[in-house]
């Protein structure tokens, strides 16, 4: 069987013709994507508005601002003897999960938030510590208690819109 170079190229072309039809076809047909089913959930809206980094930064702001003011407003202990070994590992405890919380919130991180409310919790137990011990006269604790307890119940609230 002997093909003609015109022949030979019309075959060609109607191959070329019917590839690219189907092709076209293809495209037309909608997508394969997978159907969403009910044990999916939905995408997290908070997440996607970035919610929680606005409440990572308000929180590192509001730590600063009560520690600078607890600070330079604390009144001279009224004894001046040397606290207890378990005060000591409380205000241990404390500082180093202050650290980690504005480390985490500076970076916008959830164990940020997380880190803040467990400060907030033990700053909570050193103002009670204040009182029991007699640390500072008057009602100092009461201060430290309430900006404690302020920071604590923020971190929480914070950790909980964005989950």
């Amino acid at each position: 069987m002997q093909i003609k170079s015109g022949e030979w190229m019309m075959t060609t072309t109607e191959d070329r013709l019917r590839q690219s039809e189907s092709l076209e076809e293809l495209w037309k047909q909608p997508s394969a994507e997978l159907k969403r089913t009910q044990a999916d959930p939905p995408p997290s809206v908070r997440r996607a508005s970035g919610e929680y980094r606005d409440w990572s930064r308000h929180l590192l702001f509001a730590w600063l601002a009560i520690i600078a003011a607890l600070y330079v407003f604390e009144p001279t202990p009224s004894d001046s003897s040397t606290p207890p070994l378990w005060g000591t590992i409380v205000l241990l405890a404390f500082t180093f999960s202050l650290l980690a919380s504005m480390v985490g919130l500076a970076g916008r991180r959830t164990w940020g938030l997380a880190s803040s409310a467990l400060a907030g919790g033990l700053g909570m137990v050193i103002a009670g510590a204040c009182a029991a011990t007699g640390h500072h006269a008057g009602g100092w604790w009461i201060v430290e208690g309430a900006a404690f307890t302020g920071l604590a119940a923020s971190s929480l609230a914070a950790l909980r819109a964005y989950r």
